[in-house]
């Protein structure tokens, strides 16, 4: 091997481990209602990504069917109160649309955004991943577009229910206190988790499973 491949395989790795460190320096918060609570700062201002941590009672494909009822949105995910499908793309992925209500006086949100579901037959895990897709939908004037989220869904089945793992971050745009974005860092992806766990006990989750789920 000579010099120059030695040194890129130098950076390579030196590189790598800066990312593994960076994607794993998670901050224990808190933990309430079962649910445990993370934080991870990102860049130099207040935004913070967050991970939660919790156990469901009841099975994969019931969590699927709620997961994936986008027009029911509304009912459970913090402050949205508009959602819909832009587009079905597959089985278990769509576009679709939120517009999320924000204190005044900041204007309100919205975010178009991809979901994909899928299964590890082996495993029966089940991953659900949003990723922003904000080019897709032209701009509203009266409405400030996110433009940097992502969110991902791990669910685990275990002898004692299912293993829930939420990652979430975004970035709301615009101008905003300091305590409006702690508000949807703290309480946002809580009050979301706690709303699911609702929906999850509607007989229409529970007996369904139109995506053909392994549970």
């Amino acid at each position: 091997m000579n010099f120059k491949a030695v040194f890129v395989t130098i950076l390579l790795c030196f590189f790598s481990n800066i990312g593994f460190s960076q994607t794993n320096d998670w901050k224990f918060i808190k933990k309430s209602d079962g649910i445990s609570i993370y934080h991870r700062k990102v860049g130099s201002g207040n935004l913070k990504d967050v991970k939660i941590e919790t156990m469901f009672d009841c099975n994969l494909s019931t969590i699927t069917e709620a997961l994936l009822d986008v027009s029911s949105f509304n009912k459970w995910i913090y402050k949205v109160d508009h959602s819909k499908v832009l587009k079905v793309i597959g089985p278990n992925q769509v576009e679709y649309y939120n517009r999320i209500d924000m204190p005044w006086p900041s204007s309100d949100r919205d975010i178009v955004a991809i979901n994909k579901l899928y299964q590890n037959l082996q495993t029966k895990e089940v991953v659900s991943e949003d990723i922003c897709n904000w080019r897709s939908l032209p701009e509203k004037k009266d409405l400030v577009r996110i433009k940097d989220f992502y969110a991902k869904w791990t669910f685990v089945p275990t002898a004692n229910g299912v293993k829930g793992t939420y990652i979430f971050h975004s970035d709301p745009g615009g101008e905003l206190p300091a305590a409006v974005v702690n508000l949807f860092i703290d309480e946002g992806p809580v009050n979301s988790i706690k709303g699911l766990k609702k929906m999850l006990k509607l007989e229409k989750y529970r007996n369904a499973n139109s995506h053909n789920i392994v549970n």
